[in-house]
């Protein structure tokens, strides 16, 4: 009597088995990795989503498929990570070389005005800045402290550089374009301010500094009202506000004196 195989000797029969279905964190992997190329907030999570993605596949014992996707969420994910590590750090390598040139005159100039140095401040810049009298200095530091603060310094790495040009993107807007205008943030006593340095731009801009860097023909400050602080004085687009350094007033010719041709009456006061 021969002995026939019975069903359940069978090891490739599974009463049990049920259809294979695709794991949805390996397919929301895929689908958050791309994304992340496009936003960079997504590739994170693909990251994670794709990790869980693989382990539970493998736990599932055949149960759950999609190894495929999830490893090439996880992959496309990292590489979003690296793409966008890559722009930020080397945009803001960039940027933090150029505020370290243009950064350190500007730094100069004010630590000079706040000091008193003028000549030294006068000796960083060319015409129309340099020609600037030491009234004019101290007008210009008089009322930037009033108002600002003193200077404290520029930003010490890329965290702050972008958190300082975050704090003063409102007011570059109203300067973007303009041929010579560099902008950057720099911290006073009141915090995060915009600071744009000028150069000439007609190629006769005196040389190169000793940051090689033109020097700037002009200096502004841009308070967070939009008000302008600027050497020389009322070299911008506002009227500038510096004011003399005793706190006086600006004293200006008195119109009524003078006749339409522009001569003094001489029967006035």
């Amino acid at each position: 009597m021969s002995n026939m195989p019975g069903t359940y000797e069978n090891s490739d029969v599974n009463l049990y088995q049920e259809p294979e279905r695709t794991s949805i964190m390996a397919i929301l992997s895929l689908v958050f990795g791309v994304l992340g190329c496009c936003t960079f907030v997504t590739a994170p999570v693909g990251v994670l989503l794709g990790v869980f993605g693989i382990f539970g596949i493998s736990r599932s014992k055949g149960r759950v498929g999609g190894m495929g996707l999830a490893i090439g969420g996880l992959i496309v994910s990292i590489l979003s990570i690296a793409i966008w590590a890559g722009i930020v750090f080397g945009v803001g390598g960039a940027m933090k070389v150029a505020i370290n040139q243009f950064g350190a005159t500007t730094e100069g100039i004010l630590t000079d005005v706040q000091n008193g140095d003028f000549d030294s401040a006068r000796a960083q810049m060319i015409a129309p800045a340099s020609d600037v009298s030491d009234a004019d200095f101290a007008a210009f530091y008089a009322s930037y402290k009033a108002d600002l603060g003193d200077y404290v310094g520029l930003p010490s790495g890329i965290g702050e550089l972008f958190s300082g040009y975050g704090a003063v993107g409102q007011q570059i807007q109203a300067y973007n374009g303009r041929p010579g205008f560099v902008p950057m943030p720099v911290r006073f006593d009141s915090g995060w301010i915009l600071v744009i340095y000028v150069m000439e731009t007609n190629g006769q801009g005196g040389g190169t500094g000793p940051n090689g860097m033109p020097p700037p023909k002009m200096l502004m400050l841009i308070g967070p009202d939009g008000q302008e602080y600027t050497l020389p004085a009322d070299a911008g687009d506002n009227s500038s506000v510096n004011r003399p350094a005793d706190g006086g007033e600006v004293q200006t010719p008195d119109t009524d004196q003078a006749d339409e041709s522009g001569e003094e009456d001489p029967e006035g006061p």
